[in-house]
């Protein structure tokens, strides 16, 4: 920096004798307020790409949150709303469990998988339509529509499994005549 103070001082008169070209402030006002205008756009962009990105990084954690961490949101059943309504869930789940022991007991004796696929598929897609009723009961608690159509579930289940039993049995009667008192009832 001592130089090109020395190099000020040794030729100060130069300095102060020279007017600059014609044009040459407005030139240079005009050249400064396009680095403002560029330093303000500049600035835009920034804050609009951390905006952009905070938006990103806040929708992802929604979606992560919603898909990952809650997923199964307030599944209530019917002993979550009346101790009586539990006895009756009670009861419906023993019977439809001893009647899935029977259903596989009785599929197991057919020859291949055919039947046991068929029949586990079916059940897990009334099971869905259950799982669908406990969600509604959990944003609608105590609507009798919904615990009277969860108890008519239970009912249709036990009722189809039933049939299917009967079903198996006549087919494990047919398939096998000499043992015709190995029929399995649940009812």
């Amino acid at each position: 920096m001592d130089w090109l103070e020395n190099m000020i001082k040794e030729n100060r008169e130069m300095f102060g004798e020279e007017e600059p070209s014609a044009g040459h402030v407005e030139r240079f006002e005009a050249r400064l307020r396009g680095e403002a205008r560029r330093r303000r756009l500049n600035l835009v962009y920034r804050v609009s790409s951390i905006a952009a990105i905070a938006l990103i990084a806040l929708a992802s954690a929604i979606f992560l949150y919603e898909r990952f961490i809650d997923q199964d949101p307030d599944l209530l059943t019917l002993s979550d709303i009346n101790p009586d309504l539990g006895k009756v869930e009670f009861y419906y789940t023993s019977r439809i469990g001893e009647n899935t022991l029977a259903i596989d007991t009785l599929t197991t004796t057919l020859e291949g998988d055919d039947y046991r696929r068929m029949v586990q598929d079916e059940l897990a897609g009334m099971d869905s339509v259950y799982l669908s009723l406990q969600q509604k009961m959990g944003t609608h608690p105590g609507d009798e529509r919904i615990v009277h159509a969860m108890i008519r579930y239970y009912q249709t289940k036990l009722s189809i499994m039933n049939e299917l039993i009967h079903y198996l049995n006549q087919i494990n009667s047919n398939n096998n005549p000499k043992n015709e008192k190995n029929e399995l009832t649940y009812f």
